[in-house]
């Protein structure tokens, strides 16, 4: 009985995913000739959105769960017994913090509440905004001192190009006219263009082989993490 459990769950994933994957390809809207008949005939475009409908509302579902989880775990420990005096006070601020966004985004989305720029725009751009720019600044020192202790510990040489990189960088921010600092922030763009470019980009087509392959192995039923 378990085995064909798993033999259903697997023939439905692959059904279905090939399914996805023909409407997305085939019922784009392109002129396929007799394949734009048959999808069009088996109504492959319309499923195909309901499955895409369904997988959104999906998330959703999960995102709702997990603010749910969020607030019952933070409110155990506001409320529970033997917790810091620290973690209750945290926990308490992320609890107001989430339900507060929460009613705003609900009084916003009902027009009791209107503005240009929208209340939680500026809830956004007034805290989410200058708490992110604050922590991005704390990452110029986490570099700064990763640096200091990879060059204290040893001397290597992928040591000594990061601690080059790193003040090359920081050196061609500051707001210097002369000729040398013009120099520097020619080299600073270059590496900008060219080598950091290409890493991000190889970044990119790694997570995207990745989600071909992962993808892939779904498709043929090698892949079976969503039984668990």
């Amino acid at each position: 009985m378990a085995r064909l459990g798993s033999a259903l769950a697997t023939a439905i994933v692959i059904v279905v995913g090939l399914w996805t994957f023909f409407g997305l390809v085939i019922g784009s809207g392109n002129d396929l000739g007799t394949l734009s008949d048959l999808a069009n005939g088996i109504r492959l475009n319309s499923i195909t959105n309901l499955f895409l409908q369904l997988t959104v509302i999906t998330v959703a579902l999960t995102v709702l769960i997990g603010i749910f989880n969020l607030l019952v775990v933070h409110l155990g420990r506001v409320f529970g017994s033997g917790k810091p005096f620290s973690q209750r006070i945290n926990s308490l601020v992320l609890v107001i913090s989430a339900v507060g966004v929460i009613v705003l985004g609900v009084l916003e989305r009902s027009g009791v509440l209107t503005g240009s720029p929208a209340p939680t725009t500026v809830l956004l751009e007034g805290v989410q905004v200058s708490i992110e720019s604050a922590l991005a600044g704390l990452v110029l020192f986490a570099l700064v001192y990763g640096a200091y202790r990879m060059m204290r510990r040893r001397v290597t040489g992928s040591a000594l190009l990061f601690t080059l990189v790193l003040l090359l960088m920081l050196t061609a921010a500051l707001p210097f006219t002369t000729p040398g600092m013009r120099v520097v922030g020619l080299i600073r763009d270059w590496l900008m263009a060219v080598p950091v470019s290409a890493g991000a980009r190889g970044i990119l087509l790694g997570i995207a082989l990745a989600v071909t392959v992962a993808g892939a192995r779904v498709l043929i039923g090698q892949d079976r993490s969503y039984r668990d």
